[in-house]
């Protein structure tokens, strides 16, 4: 035998949701028909007792003098036929036995089908007309039992008395001085437990054929509404797979799917600027590869063929010399982010004097400095302030954004460091007077590969690495760096470090 197989939603949510009406339905169904037939049995006895209770008010009560229970029946049959008359309008299939103290069958009361008069037999003659007895004398555990009990209501075949289960109620008939003449029984037919079920499993699986149609129906709706999003989203996924970043979900409502649909296309403009800022990066990267090599094959090509002349060689063997620089610091920017996304580098944390640091770094663009004639300013709350970290990363930080600054800014801009104590961290600063950042791309600034059109125009020896370097080492340090920028007029970029001990 073949496993079933559920390959998709739609089918599952089909099994899941007909498997729930169905069981749902099935209980249900069996509660109402317990709670029908219980009520019905409860309203039963109810009415048996007083029929049985009306048989002994017209009978009245029965000095020890008198004569036997049978004679006074037959004494008041008249009177008893009037009351078991309406007792028997009142309650249908009603029959009325009644028996002496030991059990024997002395008289019997029911109301003819065909005819509609009520009958009533004595003696031998008592249980001949009533299919459903068996016996002419009541068994001696349910004797017992009523006995005991005086009255008793009971559900049963009274140990075979009767063919079929019976609802019955029993009621001790007695004399003046208490002791028992006999007993009254009033019983009606149960009915049957299997026909009634077989009735309400009919309605039931009816109901369950009309409900499963409407489920389908809705639950077909529903399911389209729902895996609509989702088919979208899996085409969008193979787009992905083959390279197109361009596809976008349609949004509609604002439900979860509608959530689902905007965080599947935010993620997608994410992934496709990343990809247009790698095709971008490649694009710079191997532009800032090739031309390099190219002039440095040319120029040696030049001087081993003898057309640059002996007294320009050096001229071009400083060109070529430069150009080797500008690859290797291509190639260590490159390695850089290599340890860093590998967990390869591994961050020293000592305590050190960031003031010394800053100092030290700004001294070493002095060069720059002076060409540009900026006007620096040194901004710390104190000249030794401790800081925790990797020294050399952190020197790297430094240096980086100390450079970008001196790149970027306007000649005899202002240029200003500072380094500001802010209760248990300490707070680097570096401000320029330049170009700045724009507000499109200083969401961006941080990012790997990333190149404002500005800069691009500015930084020739770049390729968009330097600052996702820095923000990945901040990061390492548990910390953050962020940029302010007025585009056209300033530029401040900061971090922070725990405070460090004096060592």
């Amino acid at each position: 035998m073949k496993k079933l197989h559920f390959k998709n939603i739609y089918t599952r949510y089909m099994a899941i949701f007909m498997a729930i009406i169905i069981l749902t339905v099935t209980v249900l169904g069996i509660i109402i028909t317990t709670l029908i037939e219980n009520f019905s049995i409860d309203s039963r006895k109810k009415e048996l007792s007083n029929v049985a209770v009306t048989f002994e008010t017209f009978l009245g009560k029965i000095s020890d003098s008198e004569a036997t229970l049978e004679d006074k029946i037959r004494e008041r049959e008249s009177t008893l036929l009037s009351a078991l008359s309406i007792n028997f309008m009142t309650t249908p299939n009603c029959k009325v036995l009644a028996t002496d103290k030991n059990g024997n069958i002395i008289m019997s009361a029911f109301k003819d089908e065909d005819t509609g008069e009520i009958q009533i037999n004595y003696g031998e003659n008592s249980t001949a007309d009533i299919e459903e007895i068996k016996k002419t004398t009541i068994p001696q555990e349910t004797m017992e039992e009523i006995l005991k009990e005086k009255d008793i209501s009971m559900r049963r075949n009274c140990n075979g008395f009767f063919s079929s289960n019976v609802i019955l109620f029993a009621s001790v008939i007695e004399n003046e001085n208490s002791d028992t003449l006999g007993t009254v029984i009033a019983y009606t037919l149960s009915s049957k437990k299997g026909d009634m079920m077989s009735a309400m499993m009919r309605s039931i699986i009816i109901a369950v054929v009309w409900i499963s149609i409407v489920a389908l129906v809705a639950i077909y709706g529903v399911s389209y509404s729902v895996m609509k999003p989702l088919r979208e989203i899996s085409v969008a996924v193979n787009e992905f797979s083959r390279g197109n970043f361009s596809v976008r979900i349609p949004v509609r409502g604002n439900d979860e799917l509608a959530d689902l649909a905007t965080s599947f296309n935010n993620m997608a403009s994410a992934l496709q600027s990343k990809d247009e800022m790698q095709r971008s990066f490649l694009s710079s990267a191997s532009h800032d590869l090739r031309t390099p090599m190219t002039t440095i094959a040319g120029f040696i090509d030049g001087i081993l063929d003898g057309a640059i002349p002996p007294e320009k060689q050096e001229y071009y063997l400083t060109i070529i010399k430069n150009e080797i620089k500008r690859l290797s610091r291509l190639v260590t920017s490159l390695l850089d982010i290599s340890r860093l996304q590998s967990g390869e580098r591994k961050f020293e944390m000592k305590n050190f004097n960031i003031c010394e640091m800053v100092r030290q770094t700004v001294i070493s663009f002095e060069t720059q400095i002076e060409i540009k004639e900026l006007d620096v300013e040194f901004d710390f709350d104190d000249f030794d302030m401790y800081v925790k970290g990797d020294k050399d990363a952190i020197n790297q930080v430094i240096y980086n954004l100390c450079h970008n600054a001196i790149k970027f800014s306007y000649e005899k801009g202002k240029y200003r460091v500072s380094v500001k104590d802010c209760d248990k961290k300490i707070k680097f600063s570096i401000y320029n007077e330049g170009i700045g950042i724009s507000p499109e791309d200083q969401p961006y600034v941080f990012d790997r590969f990333y190149k404002g059109d500005k800069s691009r125009g500015l930084d020739k020896t770049g390729v968009g690495l330097g600052l996702f370097i820095t923000k990945t080492i901040i990061e390492a340090h548990g910390e953050k760096i962020s940029v302010q920028s007025e585009y056209g007029k300033n530029c401040t970029f900061s971090f922070t470090l725990p405070k460090g001990e004096k060592e």
